[in-house]
């Protein structure tokens, strides 16, 4: 797994933002599937793209990564 990712490098997608907000809410897969409308199998696959992208193996790391990489901000979660 990756942990040393630059900034410059670090990119998600619209949507994959807002799962992980969600995410950092303490939402379930489940309940971010029928928040967003798609199947609990859509949310994990965003998921596992987060930590992937992000270099980290959980929801906490990934919140606390993308806090410290600007990427979302804390009034939002």
């Amino acid at each position: 797994m990756n942990t040393q990712t630059s900034p410059e490098k670090v990119t998600l997608t619209c949507r994959q933002i807002q799962v992980l907000l969600l995410m950092g809410q303490g939402y379930t897969h489940a309940e971010i599937a029928k928040i967003l409308n798609i199947t609990r199998h859509t949310v994990k696959a965003h998921a596992c793209a987060i930590y992937e992208i992000l270099g980290t193996a959980s929801r906490v790391q990934a919140v606390v990564k993308a806090l410290r990489l600007h990427l979302v901000n804390l009034q939002d979660l």
